[in-house]
């Protein structure tokens, strides 16, 4: 680097007395020169030898710490000594661990070969059918399922993510109570200590939450239920919910419904703050048909 006095000094050593710049030689240099030259200082443009030398080592201020003359054998050599310290800072002794065959081999399971299941996710109350990819047991994989309607093999991010949930540190493990390990009887007991105050005031003050539902497995049940308890509640919530689509269906159709689409027959199409191809329950299914109409 460059100091007060004009010298070129490399740090952790003495500054050397070197020639100040001839500036009226450096000037009829360049104008020797043809074509276009770019420089980064008067130093670079004069070419002098301490400049040179000072780009030759490359990084000036860690190159003190080198000896000059350093060849390949020697590097190796220290190479080696900071691998071999560095892994004795991490040698330590792992407890042994034992393999035991199964007894009762499950049938069709064969060690390392994967095993596929159909399954479904849901998302906003809309089911998409899976095919879980597994090992021993253990899912590793998730993707549409080729004959499900709406995926037709088509993957998103939700269900590449939802796997995750599967393996969460944070998902229960055991029945709690105020913080703390309790049992299924116990809840079981406490339930229907409620639901037999509950019969006499017809569910009163009673509220069910759930997220949307679309199953008509389920919301029998629920009407079953509501039946059981007049003055019960039901209450659905989605943090982003389809509220406005069924009213725009309601409107439009005197009911509640849901639109099908057939993107694949159509020449134009115009949407209007609606993103099908990403938010929509059948996005994977409207992908699918969306490509296929230009085809």
């Amino acid at each position: 680097m460059k100091n007060d006095t004009g010298q070129i000094s490399t740090p952790g050593k003495p500054a050397q007395p070197s020639e100040p710049l001839d500036i009226g030689e450096l000037r009829k240099r360049l104008a020797a020169l043809n074509g276009q030259q770019y420089w980064r200082s008067l130093e670079e443009a004069s070419g002098s030898a301490e400049f040179g030398e000072m780009l030759r080592r490359e990084f000036p201020p860690g190159a003190a710490e080198w000896w000059d003359g350093l060849d390949r054998r020697s590097f190796l050599k220290m190479a080696a000594a900071s691998l071999a310290l560095a892994g004795l800072t991490a040698c330590t002794k792992q407890p042994p661990l034992e393999i035991l065959p199964y007894v009762q081999q499950p049938r069709g399971l064969v060690p390392g070969e994967p095993l596929f299941y159909a399954s479904a996710m849901t998302l906003g109350g809309y089911a998409d059918g899976l095919l879980a990819k597994s090992y021993e047991g253990h899912p590793v994989k998730l993707d549409g399922n080729p004959e499900h309607p709406a995926t037709l093999g088509g993957s998103s991010v939700w269900m590449q993510a939802c796997i995750l949930d599967l393996y969460d540190p944070d998902r229960s493990q055991a029945v709690t109570h105020d913080r703390e390990l309790s049992t299924w009887g116990l809840f079981l007991s406490e339930l229907n200590q409620v639901v037999s105050e509950q019969q006499t005031r017809h569910g009163a003050g009673l509220h069910f939450l759930t997220e949307t539902v679309t199953s008509p497995s389920l919301a029998a049940q629920l009407d079953e239920l509501l039946k059981r308890f007049p003055g019960a509640r039901w209450h659905q919530y989605e943090s982003v919910s389809r509220d406005h689509v069924r009213e725009g269906a309601r409107l439009a159709f005197g009911e509640f419904v849901e639109p099908q689409y057939r993107f694949e027959k159509a020449s134009i199409i115009v949407s209007l703050e609606s993103d099908f191809l990403y938010t929509h329950p059948l996005r994977l299914r409207y992908a699918r048909d969306f490509i296929d109409g230009p085809r």
